[in-house]
């Protein structure tokens, strides 16, 4: 209380500037100029607040080089926008070393293991997370690969019936391992809840749902891998990890003469960097973030993967699979977007973090609660890089994205604009740079796509289910018991997909495309595209 005083006084004491400053080594009490800066990025944004309101020119804020540990999301609402025409920017000070913004906790003090040769442990902070990330990273969760002959589906899980896997049945903390399929377009984990006599029991409802579709957990379309991850006993592989949920000590096998102490690790806390979402009513708007880099995320939740970040969601059992399909999730961005106008993100990088840009997707993957809305927006020149799911996911999937029942829901005039993405998917390693799915106007143009495991850039979805009239196919599926044939077309239109390089995509699955698209788009166009591939088509309609 006495702290949160002081906070309210200085902040009163605060010019309202259009120059703000903050650096690593700054004062929160201070008045945020050149000389006397911010130390925090939270206290810069009240002074922000203060100064919007009679803005006659463009706020800028300035921040230095360093790494931002952030304890909580940035929340930027319709108090945080530019006005009267002008914008406020948020913007590295020094545009070559850039500014860090961090959701995790760095680990430290490293010692030898008894766990096993190689293995070296420390004292983690006391919360849960998925993701562990070495010199700018994804650290691997301790695994180890099982044959799918090696086991059998039945109603509650998988039955060993071959000796190579009886291991599993005993192995320590097994309540808390998953298994990790990799199909032909889908990435699905599961987790475990226990074993009984012959037989892995698997939680629920992930497993109902996880054996009923398309490219299921237990009939691959095509078999790629299976793994049970997550526990001690499987940290056998350099680069591997375990994180003991109840001593919550740290077990890291570093790669071959490092030493862990000379190596910059971070346990990923936040699941969400940048919350920039407003209301239909009072949208958030006229925001640029110049020069970040976004890293260290998490997310917590099991998935039942159907394609490029769409999964059935943990809140429901189904039986028919038709059934699920209109009331799919998506994977939440770190960084997300929605009811807002006029956001630019430029320069920096997204790197060693879950998901990337989460722009107006449904609300389920929007940690406001308010989802689409998205117009505007635009990413460009940017590093994407070491993501755990898609780089970019813009649009939504269920029914208010592709026939929105409010016109403020609308998703349109997207950028993204001279990018790089590299090496992308380590989580869900079905996930692709660029999934734009129900929006107006979206242009991908002159960006740079190198080495990803699934498709590079996805168009569209809904397989035309959702176009006008529906489709004969999704009849015949049953589809339609449980959601209308639209007799209007969807928001889907007036893209524009030119320019570029897509090389060495779909390297770990397969059904993949360097451009793949889904359902009708009026008015767009793919031009000037190259795309070499190992064994995916160059556009796949």
């Amino acid at each position: 209380m006495f702290l949160t005083t002081l906070l309210l006084q200085a902040l009163l004491l605060v010019p309202v500037w259009s120059h703000y400053y903050v650096a690593v080594n700054g004062n929160d009490f201070g008045p945020g100029s050149a000389t006397a800066p911010f130390r925090t990025l939270e206290r810069a944004q009240a002074a922000v607040q203060r100064s919007t309101k009679g803005m006659r020119s463009d706020i800028y804020v300035y921040v230095g080089p360093g790494t931002y540990y952030l304890n909580e999301p940035l929340k930027f609402t319709s108090e945080d926008s530019g006005q009267h025409g002008h914008r406020v920017i948020w913007q590295a000070q020094d545009m070559i070393k850039g500014v860090n913004i961090s959701g995790g906790v760095r680990i430290t003090k490293w010692k030898a293991s008894s766990a096993g040769k190689g293995i070296y442990e420390a004292q983690a902070p006391a919360f849960t997370t998925r993701h562990f990330y070495a010199n700018q990273a994804h650290a691997q969760r301790a695994r180890a690969q099982v044959q799918r002959s090696w086991v059998n589906q039945t109603a509650t899980g998988l039955k060993v019936v071959n000796d190579s896997a009886k291991y599993i049945l005993t192995m320590p903390g097994l309540e808390h391992a998953e298994f990790h399929a990799h199909n032909s377009f889908t990435s699905r984990y599961n987790p475990v809840t226990g074993a009984s006599n012959d037989t892995i029991f698997m939680a629920q409802p992930a497993w109902n749902n996880n054996i009923i579709g398309y490219d299921s957990f237990n009939k691959p379309d095509v078999d790629h891998g299976l793994y049970v991850e997550n526990a001690l006993s499987l940290l056998t592989d350099p680069n591997e990890w375990y994180l003991d949920p109840e001593s919550h000590i740290i077990y890291y096998m570093p790669p071959s003469g490092q030493d862990p102490s000379n190596m910059y690790l971070v346990l990923a806390k936040l699941e969400t960097l940048l919350l920039i979402g407003g209301t239909y009513d009072q949208p958030v708007h006229d925001l640029t973030f110049r020069g970040f880099n976004y890293m260290h995320t998490t997310w917590n939740v099991g998935y039942v993967d159907q394609q490029t970040g769409g999964y059935i969601g943990t809140n429901k059992s189904y039986t028919n699979f038709e059934a699920s399909r209109p009331f799919w999730w998506q994977v939440p961005g770190s960084i997300q977007v929605s009811a807002a106008q006029n956001i630019l993100f430029q320069n920096g990088s997204i790197v060693a973090l879950m998901g990337g840009f989460g722009i107006g997707n449904d609300p389920n993957a929007h940690t406001t609660g308010v989802g689409l809305g998205a117009s505007d927006v635009e990413i460009s020149g940017m590093l994407l890089h070491q993501t755990g799911a898609n780089a970019i996911t813009l649009g939504g999937i269920q029914a208010n994205a592709h026939h929105p029942s409010d016109p403020r829901m609308l998703n349109q005039n997207t950028r993204i604009l001279e990018n790089i993405f590299t090496d992308l998917g380590y989580t869900i390693d079905s996930a692709v740079p660029i999934f734009a799915s129900y929006a107006k106007d979206t242009y991908i143009v002159h960006n740079d796509i190198v080495n990803v495991p699934y498709s590079g850039i996805c168009y569209g979805y809904g397989w035309g289910s959702n176009d006008a009239g529906g489709s004969p196919q999704y009849q015949l599926r049953g589809l339609y018991n449980y959601q209308p044939v639209y007799n209007t077309p969807t928001t889907m239109q007036g893209g524009r997909i030119s320019a570029n390089l897509l090389y060495s995509v779909g390297t770990l699955h397969s059904d993949d495309g360097g451009i793949y698209t889904l359902s009708a788009s009026p008015n767009t166009t793919l031009s000037d595209n190259w795309v070499k591939s190992p064994q995916a088509y160059g556009t796949y309609t």
